[in-house]
């Protein structure tokens, strides 16, 4: 039995499963982020450390590993260390980026294979394909200059909104008094200093977007400022995915269009104003359920590397089996 390793990582976490040829998964592993722009090179390493180690610790009878598609760059120390021990030629380790892992998940978990991908978790970018097979993409730019609609997006106004309701801006509403609440955020100068950390530790990104949850219950608890911002996240995103249909040309097809990222737990708050926003444009657009993770792509992707039909019924079922079994698809 061949092995390969499938990795997802992204700014909030980073995923590793472990295939065997016949698709059945037999380790899963989490780490925390890989963003290189936002944490050090000691954090990036231990996330990849704890995720490819732990689902390799979950699945003691893998020896060696013949392939490994990562959808980020995970090239440092402790990837390598691991290749090293577990005989992986350093020739077949790909990285691939976040869009190729989520359409093959896609394929695995609906048995359709998407035009574009919607990305909206902490960061937020849409990739799609046209009929001449070449990737197109907008988007990814960072939460600075980019990360229009995502989760980070979302946690940014919401804060803001808070401090307008603290400083007199605007009525202590039901949105502020409930996200305060969840927060633990009682006055305004609580706020700031956890905001910049008075100096020495500052609101990491992802902690930011830890707030898009919360704004998430509210608003499908009917508060309207906070479908307000999912609904301004939606616009957003479909802002970019129109403007990639636009680069394919494909206004006028049957666009079928995958979602992935947490953003999108939040659920018709932001899937159907996005939705509506991309058929506006192109009427035949068809969007699938939204991915929790694209970790099974990545593994289907290593495996078709060795040589393993994806389309196989059993080889696909196994896959899909995993991905549900693990909460990652």
């Amino acid at each position: 039995m061949r092995y390969v390793l499938g990795l997802d990582g992204g700014g909030s976490k980073t995923e590793c499963v472990v295939a065997g040829e016949d698709g059945a998964v037999v380790g899963r592993a989490r780490g925390g982020g890989v963003n290189r722009n936002f944490i050090s090179e000691e954090g990036f390493e231990r996330s990849v450390r704890d995720a490819v180690q732990g689902a390799l610790d979950a699945a003691p009878q893998v020896r060696e590993l013949a392939w490994a598609v990562g959808s980020m760059s995970c090239d440092g120390a402790s990837m390598r260390a691991i290749a090293q021990t577990y005989a992986l030629d350093p020739a077949h380790i790909q990285w691939v980026g976040e869009a190729l892992p989520a359409r093959s998940a896609s394929e695995i978990a609906h048995r359709r294979v998407p035009d574009l991908v919607v990305v909206s978790g902490t960061g937020s970018l849409v990739a799609g394909w046209g009929r001449d097979g070449k990737q197109r993409g907008v988007g990814g730019a960072g939460s600075i200059v980019g990360d229009e609609g995502s989760a980070y997006w979302v946690g940014v106004r919401a804060l803001r909104r808070l401090v307008e309701c603290y400083d007199g801006r605007r009525p202590f509403e039901r949105f502020a008094q409930e996200l305060t609440r969840a927060l633990d955020i009682p006055n305004l100068r609580t706020l700031i200093d956890r905001v910049y950390g008075r100096g020495v530790r500052p609101m990491t990104r992802d902690e930011i977007a830890a707030v898009a949850p919360h704004v998430a219950a509210l608003a499908n608890a009917g508060e309207p400022f906070a479908i307000e911002l999912f609904k301004g996240a939606a616009d957003e995103l479909a802002f970019q995915a129109n403007a990639v249909i636009r680069m394919l040309e494909m206004q006028g097809e049957a666009v079928l269009v995958q979602l992935y990222g947490g953003c999108f737990r939040a659920g018709a708050v932001i899937i159907e104003p996005l939705r509506q926003g991309i058929q506006a444009y192109a009427p035949r657009a068809e969007v699938l359920p939204p991915l929790k993770c694209t970790v099974i792509g990545a593994a289907a992707l290593a495996l078709q590397a060795i040589g393993v039909d994806i389309a196989d019924a059993g080889v696909r079922q196994r896959l899909l089996d995993g991905g549900l079994k693990y909460s990652v698809i």
